[in-house]
């Protein structure tokens, strides 16, 4: 059973989290606004539209006319048309991709920057539209089938994503925070003179992450099915399992940032210094497989690519927690060594 004092001090944490408006906001109503904003924008993607310069040939020619015509009936393609130099520098504003311009004996010429996806993705587009009107004729039949894939929407893979996230922000800042303004204002000192045991005061941060995650994966999950039908493919309580295991290891990292530091100015700097470059690189919001290889692969060793990869891997794959090896691998490496140094490190005042 609980001691008396480690069950008041878990109490405690619940009410520190609870008594702080914007704690309660980022942990509770923040992951569900980014699910919101960003489901319904991207779940049913629109197709591509290209911003196109026209560049008005000398001699008009019959195909020339005719690609005008059907480049600027294509709701695809934002035409204009304007001189060479004012259409290069709306591309270097960022208004349209590329140019198109017919010389004399009808050659297509396309003025682009071939270091740009999006304007060769242009050039590709717009080049079939001319070769169509050209009289082009593929030599190969070819057919479209649509498929719809279970769980192939972007709001199935931003939701297990967007768990992570909030699960890495509110350990890290929640526990840190409060550890840091504990001992500055010296109640972790008090606590020694108390008949709290010290290691009482660690487990009580690590309980209260406990009855957090339960509270911000009810939140995600329950909004998730409710505005956009998500559902797991895989067992439940793998899923919620393998988010206790990333609460773990991002709470002993909260744990080893706040070990000596008396700063809320430094834990604060610490937290973002971990959390930002892993908002970005791990994959929360978008794939990782735009990153070069050796950046993709650099990535996997951090703590919230592994959480983010497991969750999806159950919740889209099916996949049992067992089979999540190199993710639980490095989960726990993080847990267990952050937790260890924590330990040793860790000052009361």
């Amino acid at each position: 059973m609980l001691s008396r004092s480690l069950w008041q001090q878990t109490k405690c944490r619940w009410r520190e989290f609870r008594r702080e408006p914007s704690a309660f906001f980022w942990v509770m109503f923040m992951p569900v606004l980014w699910m919101v904003v960003l489901g319904f924008a991207f779940s049913k993607p629109r197709p591509e539209s290209y911003g196109v310069g026209w560049l008005a040939p000398e001699a008009p020619s019959a195909l020339s006319e005719k690609t005008h015509k059907a480049l600027a009936e294509n709701p695809q393609i934002k035409l204009q048309e304007a001189s060479l130099s004012e259409l290069e520098t709306r591309i270097k504003r960022g208004e349209i991709s590329m140019i198109l311009q017919f010389d004399p004996q009808n050659k297509a010429i396309y003025r682009l920057d071939q270091n740009n996806p999006e304007a060769m993705r242009a050039r590709n587009f717009v080049n079939d539209v001319v070769q169509n009107e050209g009289g082009r004729l593929d030599p190969v039949p070819q057919e479209s089938a649509n498929i719809q894939a279970e769980g192939g929407r972007y709001v199935d893979f931003l939701i297990p994503g967007l768990l992570g996230l909030s699960i890495m922000t509110s350990s890290l800042f929640g526990v840190g925070m409060t550890i840091v303004s504990n001992r500055k204002e010296n109640l972790l000192k008090r606590y020694l003179a108390t008949p709290m045991r010290a290691y009482e005061f660690i487990v009580s941060h690590m309980f209260g992450r406990l009855i957090i995650l339960v509270a911000e994966f009810s939140a995600v999950m329950i909004a998730g099915y409710l505005i956009f039908r998500f559902r797991l493919y895989g067992n439940f309580l793998h899923y919620f399992l393998f988010a206790i295991l990333g609460a773990a290891a991002f709470t002993a990292l909260a744990l080893l940032c706040a070990s000596r530091t008396r700063s809320v100015p430094m834990i604060s700097g610490l937290t973002n210094l971990i959390s930002l470059p892993m908002m970005m690189l791990s994959g929360v919001f978008f794939s990782k497989n735009n990153f070069p290889d050796w950046l993709r692969e650099g990535t996997a060793y951090l703590p919230l690519t592994a959480l983010n990869d497991g969750l999806r891997k159950i919740a889209l794959e099916g996949l049992p927690i067992q089979a999540l090896g190199p993710e639980v691998i490095v989960l726990v490496l993080y847990t267990v060594v952050a937790a260890l140094i924590a330990q040793r490190l860790f000052k009361w005042f």
